[in-house]
């Protein structure tokens, strides 16, 4: 080929390669141009994309979301602070959930995890959800208690794989009241009984008792459901009535049926009134919080985000004290605190109080700068003539050993004029009122005028330097603390109790801590006439003194 045409050829094949480069890039810009303009005018296909994602993976999301909220509710406080710095990342689908959760209603939260649905049109609860029915302001009063405590139990439940029916079982047990107690001595949200709540390893001393700590029950609730659930195979129903009469006696009823030749579900058990009409008072109420509107009920919005959160102190403080310091009603922290018997924190541990979550930032700034000698208010007691350790602490109805242990006593030979802390006397701060003197009036008792004053038998007690058992003169003198903000009275229930076989005032009077004057006061009795078994006792005890 001439040198010419290979010249030619070779500007012409140049030309051609720049030509369709150039296409090429003209190309690529174009669709580059058209995919950005795509995703610029069309942000909620986007939007639609990530949510479907999210909801592709609804099982991992719930899971972490339910260990958030168990973390969240239990978390030390000092986290907290670091909320904003967290808020202010890129959340990702799972964060987006627990927000999203967290703002929401707890409502369909609960509903998602009913699971005896199966039982709820059982005829054997019809009575108990006419009666719910028509009990509204009930239903009011019971859900406005158990709001600080719900999303907690839930959380708890959830993290046990169990049925969220149960959240609702202090609902039957204590109207959510945390100070409840019964005839058979069972206390708190869940009512366990001395014995049962020490099997499931709730401390219980004078400075303290976890049957009415609100996260120690429940967590011991849970190991208890649980075991009978095991014990009898998985059935919840049964479960339940064991929690009810213990599983001895379910067990059995279970026996005699088989026996017989009968079924061995609850339904045709044949176990005490109460359990009857317990399981099906569960179930019903469960049925009415599935589907509240088809039932004529209201129920309030309850936030699915956590309402209290434990904190950590470093000695004992009074709830009194850090009410205050928090800024809230002693009566609200008494409830989530009403482990403690003595409104003050126990010197050798639980050391930690319960506050709602809004108030921890405000408590701890004030703790920080207030004098540890200033967190709990101890009263001092000037020996006089004729005192000894014992008679001092049956004065301030204090152990000795706690009374001798505070002052660092090594024997219990006293000094005229030695002057001694008294421990646990946080009542006596002066956060809670001022004192008023009551004088004493012909047909007075103690209890009397604790009712009439809505204080407590043994805080009239302490204030005036009596046992609960002194009897009063005509005239006396008595030191009465403003009622305003504590919630003395609140320890002090009802209850009626039937008369046992062997059963005497005397007994009775000192089962429940109460005077035998009292008892006859209380129900008209002749003091002269005994008492027979069946008979039904109305008694009023402070749930804390025993």
């Amino acid at each position: 080929m001439p040198i010419t045409s290979i010249r030619t050829s070779r500007k012409t094949t140049a030309t051609a390669i720049k030509i369709i480069i150039a296409l090429g890039l003209a190309l690529i810009y174009g669709c580059s141009s058209q995919s950005s303009k795509q995703a610029q005018t069309t942000p909620n296909q986007q939007q639609n994309v990530n949510q479907h994602t999210s909801i592709e993976q609804p099982a991992e999301i719930k899971k972490r979301s339910a260990s958030t909220k168990k973390h969240d509710t239990q978390q030390k406080a000092k986290p907290l602070s670091t909320k904003k710095h967290i808020a202010a990342k890129k959340p990702d689908s799972t964060t987006t959930s627990i927000k999203s959760t967290e703002t929401s209603d707890l409502w369909p939260r609960l509903r998602n995890g009913l699971q005896l649905g199966q039982h709820y049109n059982n005829p054997g609860i019809e009575k108990q959800v006419t009666w719910y029915k028509n009990s509204q302001s009930y239903i009011d009063r019971v859900i406005s208690r158990g709001q600080p405590f719900l999303h907690y139990i839930i959380g708890e439940l959830e993290a046990n794989d169990m049925p969220l029916e149960l959240a609702l079982l202090p609902a039957v047990e204590s109207a959510f009241d945390p100070l409840a107690y019964s005839h058979s001595h069972a206390s708190g949200l869940w009512q366990f009984i001395p014995g049962t709540g020490k099997r499931f390893g709730l401390q219980r001393d004078w400075w303290y008792d976890g049957r009415r700590d609100p996260v120690a029950s429940t967590e011991a609730a849970i190991k208890y459901l649980k075991y009978l659930n095991k014990f009898f195979d998985g059935d919840w129903l049964l479960a339940l009535a064991a929690y009810n009469s213990g599983e001895g006696n379910v067990r059995r009823a279970i026996k005699r049926n088989k026996k017989a030749g009968k079924p061995t579900d609850f339904w045709s058990l044949k176990l005490p009134r109460e359990t009857r009409a317990y399981v099906p008072q569960l179930l019903a109420i469960s049925r009415i919080i599935a589907n509240p509107e088809k039932h004529g009920i209201t129920l309030p919005d309850i936030a699915d985000k956590p309402y209290f959160t434990k904190v950590a102190v470093a000695e004992q403080i009074d709830l009194s004290k850090a009410a205050d310091m928090a800024g809230m009603k002693t009566k609200e922290l008494h409830k989530l605190n009403a482990g403690y018997n003595r409104w003050v924190t126990h010197p050798e541990g639980p050391q930690h109080i319960f506050l709602p979550i809004h108030t921890v930032n405000k408590f701890q700034k004030t703790l920080a700068s207030t004098p540890r000698n200033q967190w709990t208010p101890i009263k001092q007691y000037k020996v006089k003539s004729g005192d000894t350790l014992s008679t001092i602490a049956q004065r301030h109805q204090v152990p000795v050993k706690h009374l001798r242990k505070t002052n660092g006593l090594r024997s219990d030979f006293l000094r005229i004029g030695q002057k001694l802390k008294i421990p646990g006397t946080g009542f006596d701060s002066p956060l809670v009122g001022a004192m008023s003197i009551y004088t004493v009036k012909p047909g007075d008792s103690l209890w009397k005028i604790a009712k009439n004053k809505k204080v407590s038998v043994r805080n009239i007690a302490k204030w005036n330097n009596l046992d609960v058992k002194s009897p009063l003169k005509l005239g006396q003198k008595l030191k009465v603390q403003a009622n305003g903000n504590t919630t003395s009275s609140a320890s002090l229930k009802k209850l009626r109790y039937k008369v046992r076989r062997g059963d005497s005032l005397s007994r009775i009077a000192s089962k429940f801590d109460i005077k035998i004057n009292d008892i006859l006061a209380w129900n008209k009795l002749n003091p002269k006439k005994y008492l027979k078994p069946g008979q039904r006792l109305t008694l009023f005890v402070d749930v804390l003194n025993i």
